[in-house]
C-alpha cells in the first residue's frame, strides 16, 4: 500500500460547499414562505393568517430575485466543479460572489421590513423557512465563495 493520500483539492471543497448551500437556500427561498402572520380574534370569531412567498404578489419580487441569484451561485459552482479547465471568464464566477452578497443584504433588509410591518399591525408573525434559507445559505454560499475565488488565481 501508498503511503500517499490522495488529496482534494481546496478549490473543490470550497465550491462544493458553495453548491450545496446557495442550491438549498434557493429552493428554501423559491418553494416555502418567507414569513407568515396570524391576526385572529377568538372573540370577535375572526380567523386570518397568511404568508408571504416568492409567487405571492409584487411585494414579493425580492424573494424571487433572490432566489434566482443563489440558484445562479449553485450553476457557477457545478462549472468550476465539473469544468475546472474550461471556465470561460472569471468574472461570471465573481458574479456569483457578488450575487451572495447582495442576496444576504436583501434577506437582512426583507426581514427588518416584515417585522416592523408585523409589529405595526399588530399580529402574531414568525419567519419561515424561506427566510433562514436565503439568510444561512447566502452568508454561507458568500464566505465559501470569498475562499474559493482566492484558489481560482
Amino acid at each position: 500500500m501508498s503511503n500517499e493520500r490522495s488529496e482534494i483539492p481546496q478549490k473543490t471543497i470550497f465550491f462544493m460547499g458553495v453548491l450545496i448551500f446557495s442550491a438549498i437556500g434557493g429552493i428554501l427561498l423559491l418553494a416555502f414562505d418567507f414569513g407568515g402572520w396570524n391576526g385572529s380574534n377568538y372573540y370577535l370569531g375572526v380567523y386570518i393568517w397568511g404568508g408571504i412567498n416568492a409567487w405571492n404578489s409584487v411585494f414579493s419580487i425580492p424573494i424571487l430575485i433572490s432566489g434566482l441569484m443563489l440558484l445562479y451561485c449553485a450553476a457557477m459552482a457545478v462549472l468550476v466543479l465539473w469544468f475546472p479547465d474550461k471556465i470561460p471568464d472569471k468574472k461570471m464566477i465573481q458574479f456569483g460572489f457578488y450575487f451572495a452578497a447582495i442576496v444576504v443584504t436583501l434577506s437582512v433588509i426583507g426581514g427588518i421590513v416584515f417585522a416592523v410591518d408585523m409589529e405595526i399591525e399588530d399580529v402574531w408573525w414568525w419567519f419561515d423557512a424561506g427566510f433562514y434559507g436565503g439568510i444561512i445559505g447566502s452568508i454561507f454560499t458568500t464566505v465559501l465563495y470569498f475562499f474559493g475565488l482566492r484558489t481560482l488565481e
